[in-house]
C-alpha cells in the first residue's frame, strides 16, 4: 500500500469482508436502497470483540501509512471513526 491511499471503502470492506463475507461494491449492486439509509449498519453489525479487532487494525494501518505516532492517530481518527466504524450488536444485560 502506498502512502496516502487510505479510503473509506477500505475501512468498510475490512470489517464487511472479515465478518460478513461481502464488500461495499457488492452491497451497492445487491442492496442499493439499503445503503441509502443507516439500516445497513444494523444489518451488518459486529460483536464488541470484532469491533475492537477492526479498531486495532484501523489504527495500525493509519500509523503505518501516515508514519505517525499511535497517540496522534488515535486523536485524529475520532471524527472519521464515527463514519467508518461498524455498529456493535448490543449485548443483553447479565442477570
Amino acid at each position: 500500500m502506498k502512502r496516502n491511499e487510505l479510503t473509506e471503502e477500505m475501512f468498510y470492506n475490512w470489517w464487511l469482508q472479515k465478518f460478513h463475507n461481502t464488500t461495499i461494491a457488492e452491497l451497492i449492486e445487491k442492496e442499493p436502497e439499503l445503503l441509502k439509509t443507516l439500516a445497513w449498519y444494523k444489518k451488518y453489525a459486529v460483536t464488541q470483540a470484532q469491533h475492537d479487532q477492526w479498531y486495532e487494525w484501523a489504527i495500525d494501518t493509519i500509523c503505518k501509512n501516515k508514519k505517525q505516532s499511535r497517540k496522534m492517530v488515535m486523536r485524529m481518527f475520532a471524527i472519521n471513526y464515527l463514519n467508518l466504524a461498524p455498529s456493535v450488536i448490543p449485548t443483553p444485560p447479565s442477570q
